[in-house]
């Protein structure tokens, strides 16, 4: 078939896709986007424009600020700690990944194990470690009484009930949610990783520890990059999970805020100021745009192939 007579074929094929794609999708983000400049309560027929007063104002709003702190917070700690302890994990069981030759007996079982977390909806994991964290009867304080420990002489009203630790206490869940399907994924890519290259490595005299970073993650930096861009878009959002967690009533509540609960209060509990919540939308639409060409353009390097 010549390079003429291919291109209706693919167009062909493409059409319908990319059509539900711009009518579901595309033309969502322009209707939000077009909100975005008006005063529209979302239970008005009529609303007016008014340019850039939304965007204004959200400069100038402290809670907005606030909310996007905790976002920086949680888009360090939870891809550092979920891939860092993805890597070791992956490593572990698939232990050509250091330096061996051999995989970890009951890989399988740990990959699964490991990996069940991601099949559980988010709102169940938020709703379980609610139970975890509870200042009464939580298996967090029952472990710590184990050995003497009263979790409240340790974090003043709870973990989720205290300004200080909320935050976190909501990443450590996130992590635990994640970390199994990254595992997975790196050890999909070490999987590939022929072994002569660590037999090489092995009679250079290098051990795991530089076999590890000379050999495997050189190899596998695809998925690296493939999962900081994803975990990164993900954790930009966290709605679900700070929902859930953060919603006991507390004054520590606010201090787990992050723009999508912000946007979502902003929308449907605070008078409905649906314009204003749109152009907090279209700002996290640029925000994720943002961070996937940024983490790509930090993360590039040359392919390597084998």
């Amino acid at each position: 078939m010549t390079r003429r007579g291919r291109w209706p074929l693919i167009i062909t094929f493409l059409a319908p896709g990319l059509a539900l794609y711009a009518t579901f999708v595309l033309s969502s983000f322009a209707q939000g986007v077009q909100i975005s400049f008006t005063d529209w309560t979302g239970l008005t027929p009529s609303f007016n424009y008014v340019g850039l007063s939304n965007y204004i104002d959200l400069v100038r709003d402290s809670e907005w600020w606030r909310a996007l702190g905790n976002n920086v917070v949680l888009l360090i700690f939870v891809p550092v700690v979920t891939l860092g302890t993805a890597l070791f994990l992956a490593s572990m069981l698939a232990r050509g990944g250091s330096g061996a030759m051999r995989s970890t007996p009951g890989t399988a079982f740990y990959r699964v194990l490991f990996f069940f977390p991601q099949v559980v909806p988010v709102v169940i994991i938020g709703i379980m470690f609610l139970y975890v964290y509870a200042s009464q009867g939580g298996l967090l304080q029952s472990v710590l009484a184990i050995v003497g420990v009263d979790l409240l002489d340790v974090v003043p009203n709870g973990p989720l009930g205290n300004p200080e630790t909320i935050l976190f206490a909501i990443a450590l869940a996130a992590v635990w949610s994640s970390v199994g399907f990254y595992m997975v994924l790196f050890l999909a890519g070490m999987g590939q990783v022929p072994r002569e290259l660590y037999e090489a490595a092995a009679l250079d005299g290098a051990g795991g520890f530089r076999s590890f970073f000379h050999v495997t993650m050189p190899l596998i930096w695809s998925h690296i990059q493939t999962a900081l861009v994803y975990l990164g878009i993900g954790t930009l959002d966290s709605f679900a999970m700070v929902a859930v967690m953060a919603n006991t009533g507390v004054a520590a509540d606010f201090g787990a805020d992050v723009m999508a609960t912000l946007l979502y209060r902003t929308a449907f509990t605070l008078n409905s100021q649906f314009g204003y919540a749109s152009a907090m939308g279209t700002m996290m639409m640029l925000a994720s745009v943002a961070l996937a060409l940024v983490t790509f353009r930090l993360t590039r390097r040359e392919q390597i192939e084998y």
